[in-house]
């Protein structure tokens, strides 16, 4: 014969997927109910069944309670079709901004590339000219000294320059990049969101 604080202890567990008001409802009925129960000498397991039937009796009714709600099932579906007719409102509006932000975007990746196209060539244009000027420098040093020192300083400052040039447009590329995985990122996470 089992006493009734085990046997309430054990429908309790068994009661875990009903929500905490639900349980809390069930336990506080049959606490009561169990209470007469052993009041007039009578086996609770006799009576009721095993705290596992119990449960799997109780969480059945809940279930076609809930299927049997008309208020739920009404609300959901009013849900559905208010979502429904706001696509279907906000699409000839929003088709043509979302046309719009994919150009935007699209034009900024093309200036993105464009700037480090650029800066890349530029840079590889200087140093080119750079090293001729300096190869120039070093012909007229004989000839003319000051002349030849003058274009290989010169030129030295070009193979700077362009060595600045080549690191912005490696730089401005990392940022492109960065920032197209940033973007991807948090629509890739928005959706993941939504989906869930």
């Amino acid at each position: 014969m089992m006493n009734s604080e085990k046997y309430l202890t054990e429908l309790s567990g068994y009661l875990n997927p009903l929500s905490k008001e639900e349980k809390k409802n069930a336990m506080e009925y049959y606490r009561e109910y169990v209470a007469d129960i052993e009041s007039n000498g009578e086996d609770i397991v006799e009576k009721l069944g095993t705290p596992r039937d119990l449960a799997n009796s109780i969480l059945s009714d809940n279930a076609l309670k809930s299927l049997n709600d008309p208020d739920e099932s009404v609300k959901k579906k009013t849900h559905g079709c208010l979502i429904a007719l706001l696509v279907l409102f906000a699409l000839p509006v929003g088709l043509p901004l979302a046309i719009a932000a994919f150009a935007i975007i699209l034009a900024f990746g093309i200036t993105g590339f464009a700037l480090v196209l650029a800066f890349g060539l530029s840079g590889i244009g200087i140093l080119v000219g750079a090293i001729v000027a300096v190869v120039a420098g070093f012909t007229f040093l004989f000839s003319l000294p000051m002349t030849g020192i003058a274009i290989i300083g010169m030129s030295m400052m070009m193979v700077g320059i362009s060595f600045i040039a080549i690191v912005a447009a490696i730089k401005i590329c990392q940022f492109v990049f960065w920032l197209i995985g940033k973007i991807f990122n948090k629509t890739v996470s928005k959706k993941e969101k939504e989906v869930q």
